[in-house]
């Protein structure tokens, strides 16, 4: 008993030291990816750069490169490089195919889906977030996914707020903002709820109610220390403070926004930024204020049209499979209705065939049956 005692303790020994050094790399990737999520609001080149050395290390788990690629995928979003997110989520796809992860294909779905609302194929994104909505609500543990729910509803919100349906919109952000606050975290993304339900609130006038969404989009932001976000909160209460005539107050905010974004790259924020501050600067007729950020926003504005015409060209790419896979669909139905079509007249003519043959048969049996009783002679003779 004691050999055996002293045989277990020291295989556990042996063992052990091999699973430590086994976890041990997974805690570090998965470390790495954490913190490169973190930095995708911040600095995504870091975030880039952070991700990529977690995928191109082969030690690391298949399920922790794939997360590692989501975050670059969604580093280049924030960067508004949509093709190399697209890029980047493909690869995800492909390199995840070997995993059995249900929550995994669902935050997949989710990201395709974000993509396609940015590439601005409304119909595709809403068909994603529809399929993530019910596979996240029909899972097993609703917490697990719940972030990925919220995010979802937040799609949505941006597709009808695109679409110029701010009523919509807001329901949609304030059910994601209901969802994330349920659970409790997710300051990133409320603060962009928040701030997206903030630019729809300015559209329908609604200026106080506008504040309150921008400032409760940097608190959320500053939490996280999220550079950007609170940037895009900040440009939004200055546009607020334009339309009250609050130009002063407007160009603090706006260089307050500048300042913060200068290691984020994103143009979508920078062209904003400088399209409220040459407009405040002209209305204070401050001109040499107002022809420096003037030429920076046509030159940033320049930048964004080569960008979008990358992006376009990749929707034309989609738009053109999609109608590739439905023209096929199309296509494969016909020549099943064809096929369907052909057997039954086939069907048809065989049945037709066989009732004329068993007719026929019938007739000649008859026939020869009134034959054979002509040629039989009577027995009796009738007198």
């Amino acid at each position: 008993m004691k050999f055996k005692y002293y045989l277990l303790l020291g295989v556990f020994v042996l063992i052990t030291p091999s699973l430590f050094a086994i976890q041990l790399p997974e805690q570090q990737g998965d470390s790495l990816v954490k913190e490169a999520t973190k930095a995708v609001y911040k600095d995504p080149n870091r975030s880039i750069e952070l991700a990529l050395t977690v995928y191109d290390n082969s030690s690391y788990s298949i399920q922790t490169r794939t997360n590692a690629l989501m975050v670059v995928s969604t580093a280049y979003t924030s960067k508004r490089d949509y093709q190399k997110a697209l890029d980047y989520i493909i690869k995800a796809n492909e390199f995840s195919s070997q995993i059995d992860n249900e929550k995994l294909q669902i935050e997949m779905l989710f990201k395709t889906g974000i993509l396609y609302q940015q590439l601005k194929i409304y119909d595709k994104a809403i068909e994603y977030m529809e399929e993530v909505e019910k596979r996240c609500l029909n899972y097993s543990d609703r917490d697990v996914v719940g972030g990925t729910l919220a995010s979802s509803y937040l799609v949505k919100g941006f597709v009808y707020k695109d679409n110029l349906n701010c009523d919509i919109a807001i329901a949609f952000f304030e059910k994601g903002l209901k969802e994330y606050e349920r659970l409790g975290k997710h300051h990133h993304n409320r603060s962009i709820g928040y701030y997206n339900k903030g630019n729809c609130q300015i559209l329908l006038s609604e200026y106080a109610n506008a504040k309150e969404s921008f400032n409760k989009s940097i608190e959320l932001a500053n939490i996280e220390n999220a550079s950007s976000l609170v940037s895009f909160a900040e440009k939004g209460m200055a546009e607020v403070h334009t339309l009250e005539g609050k130009y002063e107050a407007s160009v603090l905010l706006l260089q307050s926004a500048l300042d913060k974004s200068k290691n984020v790259g994103d143009l979508v924020l920078n062209l904003g930024i400088y399209k409220g501050l040459f407009e405040n600067y002209l209305a204070l007729n401050r001109w040499d204020e107002y022809q420096k950020y003037y030429e920076l926003f046509l030159k940033t504005q320049l930048e964004i049209k080569k960008s979008e015409r990358n992006s376009l060209s990749v929707s034309i790419i989609e738009n053109s499979k999609n109608l590739n896979e439905e023209l096929n669909d199309i296509q494969s139905q016909f020549r099943n209705r064809i096929y369907l079509l052909i057997l039954i007249v086939l069907t048809f003519i065989i049945v037709v065939v066989l009732i004329e043959v068993k007719n026929k048969n019938a007739i000649k049996a008859l026939q020869q049956k009134i034959e054979s009783t002509q040629s039989i002679k009577p027995s009796i003779k009738i007198k």
